[in-house]
């Protein structure tokens, strides 16, 4: 498709550049298309995004957390995504998973009960997560009040 070959185009002419691959990650994480998340766990499996890499994990997880009709999806599929990647991220970078959980899933008190209810079983699964970092447990434990 078109989008496709200006994906790629755009990926192409990164060469390689950290900052221009951390805008095509952002750019694909934040689009309004029904199969996003599919495609952004598409984009957590490709070469160039490790979870290792603060601004890599932004641009993903962040941006896609920050697309509000696709995370807060009413399946709460988009909130057991963002469970899986911290409890991933917690081993590598707890405090990228502590504020990224703090932006995410915190706020559960503003959604219906049926989304909130959802939000809530990931911070009580991160919270009961063993191991669990101090910056993670000291989020969770407080969003959950």
């Amino acid at each position: 498709s078109a989008r496709d070959a200006a994906i790629q185009k755009f990926y192409d002419d990164a060469d390689g550049d950290p900052l221009v691959l951390d805008k095509w990650f952002a750019c694909q994480a934040g689009a309004d298309l029904p199969d996003l998340l599919e495609r952004v766990v598409k984009l957590t499996e490709h070469r160039d995004f490790t979870l290792k890499n603060p601004n890599r994990c932004r641009s993903v997880i962040m941006t896609y957390t920050m697309n509000e009709a696709a995370f807060h999806a009413e399946d709460g599929k988009g909130y057991q995504f963002l469970g899986d990647i911290l409890e991933q991220l917690d081993k590598v970078n707890s405090k990228v998973a502590a504020r990224t959980t703090a932006s995410s899933l915190i706020s559960w008190k503003r959604y219906n009960d049926k989304r909130a209810g959802l939000m809530k079983a990931q911070l009580e699964r991160l919270k009961s997560m063993v191991p669990v970092s101090n910056d993670l447990l000291e989020i969770v434990s407080k969003g959950l009040k």
